[in-house]
This record gives structure tokens, C-alpha cells and sequence, in this order.
């Protein structure tokens, strides 16, 4: 692996977190679907209620104990844990222009699934100041692997956001957040940071959205900067939701479009596109499409607590092997760890890691 500043070189299978980490009781009292549910507003009214220098002593405390697990497993590409933000998206949204949270008012997202209480954009999306340069200076101090950063796609603003301003014109609303994150990916940039993530699902709820509007909009995010960091596009296909499982009601988004979704990105400047392999068993035949590009896949269940075994993740990885050369592999959970126990999910980093040692070795033996 070539760690020098630009994108990185990849010369190994190497493993990844995707973002979000549990988060500890002392930050947020809540656990599972619940606290994925409720984190976005109750974790800011929580902030509210706790004195800044204790409040901030917390998330400094859970973002080391994050990254901490992270190192002690020997993950490769690390995060914060997204510790400091109460949700993926309202937390980025928070700090730009045109979006009111004082008025939250419901709507239905991700095509359909749920209804939520949503941030109205009342005004011109734009930047105002950086938002997570701290946040990724904080992590490459304590990081033995690679600081990441990732910051909610285009697709998936529009799709969190109630418009009464751009008068249903969603390609407006999208490259407007575009050009405004450009932005903050211009103030990471120059304090270094070599890893950019996009984390855009909603992209695989709306593939017609995707081709017209929504890839356009993600390129825009670093358009100028492409030769500056590796980029990452993550595309799950949503959060687990146990109890709707539970009910038999489909609620993911269908894997079958992820070939048009790898096919339309391997002509885009995106490095790696990180995809959701585990909890729907995905036929991996699916990354022939990516063309040349590397794939994050996802071979942890985030939904569940029961921690997957070295061996059957080396199968995984064997699998994926078959299609893809261990240059442009990464391993990773599906999605975000939110809903896991800290125990669930430091074993899981662990056996990743263990079985891409494994799968690392195996390959110089062949």
C-alpha cells in the first residue's frame, strides 16, 4: 500500500469501516432500531441539555474508544465513528445554508418505506464554514490505519429534505448541495485528507433519478479534485429493520439494480464504490459491472449481533476473489455499525480483519 498524499495505491485486499460506530450510553441513551430512528433529533437535544466542555469530552471519549477498536483489529481505512453526529446526513445539513430544522415536517422516503419528520430547505442550499475538518484532523492523530471521511451524497439530500423553495426541481436541490460540499471537500483536501467518502443510498431507490440527475450531482461533489483523493461512493441498500423483517415487509432496496448502478459508475471518476453483500447474500457476480473500479463489499451484518466467523469471511473473500483482483478489493460491514453492541462489533472488525490477513497470504502462496 502506497500511503503518499494523493490517492492511495492499493496492492493487497485491504478492509475498511464505513462510517458510523456504536454508540456508547454515555453519549446517547438508546439501542438498535430505535436509536437509528430517533439519534438525528435526540442526540442534538441531548447537546442542548449537557454543558459544552462535558458534552464534548464525551464525543471525544467515544471517537477514541471508535478508533481505538478500529486499531486494535487492524482495519485499514478508519473513522471517527461518526461519534460527533447524531445522524449522516441532518448533521452536514445542519451546517449549511437554506435548511430550516426549527419547522420539521413529515414525509415519505427512501420510495415509500418510511414516513419522517424532515428539515424544510426554505432558501438556497450553499456553504458557510468548514464542518468536519476537525473531525478528520481528530482521527488522523489517533488513527494507525487511514483517516476517512464521509459526507451524505446528493441523492440521498434531496431524499432527507422537504423542498419549499426549489418548487420540486430535485436536480436543482442536488447540485446546489453539490456545489456547496465541493466546498468542504476543497478545506479537507488542504489539511491533507486523502480519503473522501459519499455515502449516497438513495441512488439505488431511484435508479431513474440516478441516471438523470443523481450521478451528475456526485461527480459534481469533486469535480476539479479528482486527482487529489481517493473518492468512495457508498451504496447500500438501507439499515436493517428488524421488526419489519420480522413482518415479512420488504423495505431494502432492489440488489438487482445494482448492475445498472455499477455499470453507469465505471465511466464516472469514482474510485471505489462500496456495495451491501452480506445480509441479502448478494450474488457477487455482480462486480464483473464495475469495470476497473475498486469495491468496498460489504461482508458483515450490521443488523445483527451474531459476529460472522474468520473462516466463513474468508469464503466470502475467496468468492470475491474470483472476480476482482485482491488490488481492488475491500472489505467492509454493509453499512454504517450503529445498531451493533460495541462487543458485536469489535469481534467482527477483528475476524475481518483476520480473514483478509488470511486471504492476503493465500494469494502470495498462489
Amino acid at each position: 500500500m502506497n500511503q503518499q498524499m494523493g490517492k492511495i495505491r492499493q496492492d493487497r485486499v485491504m478492509t475498511a469501516i464505513v462510517g458510523s460506530y456504536p454508540k456508547p450510553r454515555y453519549v446517547f441513551r438508546g439501542s438498535g432500531r430505535k436509536l437509528l430512528d430517533t439519534v438525528g433529533m435526540n442526540f442534538y437535544e441531548q447537546e442542548r441539555e449537557t454543558e459544552p466542555a462535558d458534552w464534548k469530552r464525551r464525543l471525544d471519549r467515544a471517537a477514541l474508544n471508535a478508533i481505538g477498536d478500529q486499531n486494535a483489529a487492524g482495519i485499514d481505512f478508519i473513522t471517527d465513528g461518526e461519534e460527533r453526529r447524531g445522524n449522516y446526513v441532518l448533521d452536514i445539513l445542519r451546517k449549511l445554508h437554506g435548511v430550516d430544522f426549527q419547522n420539521l415536517k413529515a414525509k415519505t422516503i427512501r420510495n415509500g418505506k418510511y414516513v419522517r419528520d424532515l428539515p424544510v430547505v426554505v432558501g438556497k442550499i450553499a456553504y458557510d464554514r468548514p464542518i468536519l475538518v476537525d473531525d478528520y484532523k481528530f482521527t488522523r492523530l489517533y488513527a494507525r490505519g487511514i483517516a476517512k471521511i464521509g459526507l451524505p451524497g446528493p441523492a440521498t439530500v434531496v431524499d432527507t429534505v422537504v423542498d419549499e423553495y426549489y418548487q420540486g426541481n430535485l436536480d436543482q436541490i442536488a447540485m446546489d448541495y453539490a456545489r456547496a460540499i465541493r466546498h468542504e471537500v476543497s478545506h479537507l483536501l488542504e489539511v491533507g485528507c486523502q480519503v473522501i467518502q459519499f455515502d449516497d443510498p438513495a441512488l439505488l431507490r431511484y435508479p431513474n433519478q440516478a441516471r438523470q440527475w443523481g450521478l451528475q450531482a456526485l461527480q459534481a461533489c469533486l469535480e476539479g479534485y479528482e486527482d487529489r483523493a481517493t473518492f468512495i461512493v457508498h451504496i447500500c441498500r438501507g439499515y436493517p429493520d428488524k421488526p419489519l423483517e420480522r413482518k415479512g415487509i420488504a423495505y431494502k432496496a432492489n440488489s438487482n439494480y445494482y448492475w445498472d448502478i455499477l455499470d453507469w459508475l465505471r465511466e464516472s471518476t469514482i474510485d471505489v464504490v462500496s456495495i451491501e453483500g452480506e445480509q441479502s447474500k448478494l450474488d457477487l457476480s455482480v462486480l464483473t459491472a464495475i469495470g476497473e473500479k475498486t469495491v468496498m463489499l460489504g461482508v458483515l451484518d450490521v443488523g445483527s449481533n451474531l459476529v460472522e466467523s474468520v473462516e466463513y469471511l474468508v469464503a466470502r473473500g475467496l468468492e470475491a476473489l474470483r472476480y476482482l483482483p485482491r488490488e481492488r478489493l475491500i472489505l467492509a460491514p454493509d453499512c454504517g455499525m450503529l445498531q451493533l453492541s460495541r462487543k458485536a462489533a469489535r469481534q467482527k472488525l477483528k475476524n475481518l480483519a483476520e480473514a483478509t490477513r488470511r486471504l492476503n497470504e493465500s494469494y502470495e502462496r498462489i
